[in-house]
């Protein structure tokens, strides 16, 4: 069908190769910008908690079953810290839906949408939002224990 002479071939092979040869060098550096936004990786990932029908009966451990948890790291024998949440994750008051604030512990739909209503309430007032975590207080249905159970979790 297509006769090439031999300069022709291979002029045809040398586009072929500068052709896969850009292609690479374009998904190479899309995966470096895509790596680089995702930040980096954890080197430690925790095992998830054994399910208690996983559990070996009470007396008998499984075998290769972790010890009990007495808070100290088996490796360094030391006390862990608990892990905090990056600023990133944090759940910003001043934007955060109802829906996102669910995502907190002991917070429902019925104390989101309050404390959707109170910063509502507070830009009608002021301007703007919340300006300290510690003004949860003032929403009804945050306590002192609630509030200490999230506020690492939330941000400003």
């Amino acid at each position: 069908m297509f006769y090439f002479s031999r300069a022709e071939q291979a002029a045809l092979v040398a586009l072929v190769a500068l052709l896969l040869a850009g292609t690479g060098v374009l998904v190479y550096q899309r995966g470096k910008r895509a790596g680089a936004a995702a930040g980096p990786a954890p080197l430690l990932v925790e095992a998830p908690a054994v399910e208690a029908a996983d559990a070996a009966p009470a007396g008998r451990e499984a075998p290769g079953a972790p010890e009990a948890d007495d808070g100290k790291d088996p490796h360094w024998g030391n006390a862990r810290q608990p892990a905090q949440p990056s600023p990133a994750s944090r759940i910003h008051l001043n934007t955060a839906t109802a829906r996102d604030l669910e995502a907190l512990p002991g917070i429902g739909p019925v104390l989101a949408q309050r404390i959707v209503q109170r910063r509502q309430d507070l830009v009608e007032q002021r301007g703007h939002g919340f300006e300290s975590v510690d003004e949860l207080l003032s929403v009804p249905g945050i306590g002192a224990k609630r509030l200490a159970a999230i506020r690492d979790l939330v941000a400003l």
